[in-house]
């Protein structure tokens, strides 16, 4: 039985997330044209309080970035961090074994959220049109111990 967030994506449909992407740290460097390639890949979707984005050890299908709200990352039951609006969470499973990782931590939403969603192959497609975007990935992904692909 898929779980109700992959399910929520799966049934969504895409909208343009504007300019609201270029506040996103991640994409602060892309162009003007990147950015509207980068707006055709993600979906917006709304998350209720309390709701579970990702399950620490569960295999990685999506990531997300979060356009408004809190939510807590714990791993292993620890709080790590709260994050909010611009943060990026799930896209370190994308660069593990062929796209589907395993989750190292628990999302969840402090707040209800609105978020935006794109599956393996659309974050594939980011960090090729966006060169900027793909260094910012790796960098990330260094400082947290992984090989970025």
């Amino acid at each position: 039985m898929a779980r109700r967030e992959e399910v929520a994506v799966r049934t969504l449909k895409r909208t343009d997330v504007g300019e609201e992407l270029r506040e996103v740290a991640l994409f602060s460097e892309a162009s003007r044209s990147e950015l509207a390639q980068i707006r055709g890949l993600l979906m917006q979707m709304p998350i209720a309080a309390g709701t579970v984005l990702m399950h620490e050890g569960a295999v990685g299908s999506e990531f997300m970035i979060l356009a408004d709200g809190t939510a807590e990352v714990r791993q292993g039951g620890r709080l790590l961090a709260t994050i909010g609006a611009g943060d990026v969470v799930g896209e370190m499973a994308l660069l593990q074994s062929a796209g589907r990782g395993y989750r190292n931590a628990t999302v969840t939403a402090v707040t209800p959220l609105t978020v935006y969603v794109g599956t393996p192959r659309e974050f594939r497609q980011i960090l090729a049109v966006a060169p900027s975007v793909a260094e910012k990935v790796r960098r990330t992904a260094t400082t947290r111990g992984l090989q970025a692909a």
